[in-house]
């Protein structure tokens, strides 16, 4: 990719008399209020003009000088100086001036490219729209005599990357306030302030940030770290257990650990934290759409995610061994053990040569029919086949070979299984429902953003193209509408398909696995057809969604950062239920017996008590 061509987003500047009050109005007491004023000023001033070298105190502009190259391409990025400005220039590539923003900290907003320096270690992080890329200095001598030391993160920097985030994403992000007033959050980002009062290892930071996001309840929201602190997080070992959360209780259903424990072993406790205490404490890390926790839950187990073995020791920190207490499955004896941690990568391993059956499958799609029980199934993991750019018939044609089937072999009962859908793109759902409704759907009532490209420039420095991409209108609300359908299909409208019309019994298969457009889809699903829902709750929202335009912005003293989602989608669905995981008509799950034993309990509950038919 060329230096200075990608796509980003985000900007808008707002009246220092508008944020003082809104700083005044905090709970803090006043000394700490004083405080977060003058960070916050730094900070303001930085995003509304775009250069705060004045009043930023910077290094010499000679320390920032040199050839920069990266482990992970061939591109060198050289930094010289017209008299005192920074000039920036790729291998191959027109030379362009760097504005100064925070210390060490420099941006070409044209493009929308941030440089970040540490001069101590011959460091330049660049980050392109939220492609975060490392550049060490060519023939850099580090200071001799120095032993390498922990990541250690000041008060100031990172109390001023946590304020750069909250004001982030008070500009942006169109969903902050769903499950939460200004004042709760306010008031969570206040205690984080105080919990940063005192210097902080950067694992632990990322773990406040995490709770930050982890506040809003948006699955499209997250954290990430970059750079050493990447490496970090990255090279962190998990706990060698694939498990299933159910009733607040976790069992183990793949060991990959060099112990001798059998799976449908219940974990009772980890270095002296209960199973119950493990999930509460999680939930403070980890989210889902909306505020449900059994869906949040579910997903710690789903095999796509693999987060439980990755998630606790991130939590409740690293070590070269845990103690496990278990109730063993075989003997129903409390035992005790010492499990050692193994690399990401040899999970997974572990886990494809174990477990080859639990592999996630890799198929969009795959449909079957049962001439003889007069059932077809078709099951749904995603909806994209290979990629979000992919040609847009893809879905509708495959619909319409299994329609076809359907209809040629006069099947009467259909069961689509979304479970553990992955999501994708909302209109895929949407081509689904013309085979079940009477009439038109405009599945999506409006998609909005909180700011056009000028106001996403000047708040972030990202540039984007959502202008141009969207069709941007501004609204009497001072937000911006999405006017062209054909980007995103989903505020089109989708007639009825009258020649394989499904007038049969129809069963969706739903659980806390499926995130966006799953839940979009069981939500249209429940509010436009006769479909009787089986499962449990859904991951992703019902009726409404923030994503499609991600943006990512880093810590400028700290190797965080945040991913926000710019475009809100508000759906044509009951606003009573739009704004939590789709429901069950039956609530049914299966048991860790029946994830040992391979048998699919939420199916044969279908078979057994709403066909009559046996399989």
């Amino acid at each position: 990719m060329n230096l200075v061509q990608f796509s980003a987003f985000k900007g808008h500047p707002e009246s220092l008399l508008k944020v003082l009050p809104f700083i005044l109005y905090s709970s803090y007491r006043k000394a700490l209020i004083m405080k977060k004023i003058f960070i916050l000023l730094s900070i303001f001033i930085k995003f509304t003009f775009g250069v705060a070298a004045q009043t930023i105190k910077m290094l010499p502009i000679d320390s920032y000088l040199g050839i920069y190259s990266s482990k992970k391409s061939s591109l060198k990025i050289t930094i010289s100086k017209n008299d005192t400005t920074l000039i920036a220039q790729a291998t191959g590539q027109s030379a362009f001036p760097l504005e100064a923003g925070a210390k060490d900290q420099f941006m070409y907003y044209k493009a929308g490219i941030e440089l970040l320096f540490d001069t101590s270690n011959g460091e330049m992080t660049v980050n392109q729209g939220g492609d975060i890329s490392l550049f060490n200095k060519d023939n850099f001598t580090p200071v001799s005599g120095i032993a390498q030391q922990p990541i250690v993160y000041q008060p100031e920097d990172m109390q001023a990357d946590l304020n750069k985030f909250k004001n982030a994403l008070i500009k942006t992000h169109p969903g902050l306030y769903t499950n939460q007033s200004p004042e709760k959050f306010e008031e969570v980002v206040d205690k984080l302030i105080l919990e940063t009062s005192k210097p902080m290892q950067a694992a632990d930071f990322y773990k406040v940030v995490l709770k930050m996001i982890a506040s809003i309840h948006d699955d499209h929201t997250s954290v990430k770290a970059f750079n050493h602190l990447g490496d970090i997080i990255a090279n962190q070992k998990w706990l060698p257990f694939q498990v299933y959360v159910t009733g607040e209780r976790i069992f183990i259903v793949n060991n990959l650990s060099n112990l001798q424990i059998p799976e449908g072993s219940e974990i009772l406790a980890i270095d002296g934290h209960l199973s119950n205490e493990i999930l509460s404490e999680t939930l403070k890390y980890f989210s889902s759409d909306g505020i449900s926790e059994s869906p949040t839950l579910h997903k710690l187990g789903v095999s796509y995610f693999t987060l439980f073995g990755k998630l606790y020791p991130q939590i409740f920190g690293g070590r070269s061994s845990y103690n496990i207490s278990y109730r063993d499955y075989k003997s129903k004896q409390i035992l005790t053990a010492q499990v050692e941690p193994v690399s990401g990568q040899n999970y997974i391993e572990l886990k494809a040569k174990r477990y080859p059956s639990s592999i996630p499958a890799t198929d969009a799609f795959n449909f079957e029919v049962n001439r003889q029980g007069n059932y077809a199934i078709l099951k749904i993991n995603q909806f994209f086949k290979d990629s979000f750019n992919e040609p847009e018939n893809i879905f509708p044609d495959y619909y319409k070979k299994c329609f076809q089937e359907i209809s040629a072999n006069k099947i009467k009962n259909l069961i689509i299984d979304l479970r553990d859908n992955s999501g994708g793109k909302g209109a895929n759902a949407a081509y689904l429902l013309q085979y079940f409704i009477d009439k038109p759907v405009i599945p999506a009532k409006e998609v909005t953003t909180l700011g056009n490209d000028e106001y996403f420039l000047k708040t972030t420095g990202v540039k984007l193209r959502l202008d141009e991409d969207y069709g941007l209108a501004k609204q009497m609300d001072g937000t911006f509408k999405v006017t062209k359908t054909d980007a995103l299909r989903e505020l089109n409208k989708f007639d009825p398909i009258e020649e394989y019309h499904f007038n049969g019994k129809l069963v969706v298969l739903i659980n806390g696995g499926m995130v966006s457009a799953a839940g979009t889809a069981a939500g249209l699903f429940k509010e436009y057809t006769n479909a009787i829902m089986v499962g449990s709750e859904t991951s992703g929202y019902a009726g409404i969604s923030n994503g499609v335009q991600i943006i990512s912005i880093l810590g400028g003293h700290t190797e965080t950062a945040i991913t926000i989602p710019l475009l809100h989608t508000e759906h044509a669905i009951n606003p009573n239920i739009k704004k939590r995981g789709a429901i069950p008509d039956y609530q049914v799950s299966n048991s860790v017996e029946d994830i040992l034993g391979n048998r699919d309990a939420v199916l044969e509950f279908v078979f057994k008590n709403l066909l009559h038919i046996k399989p």
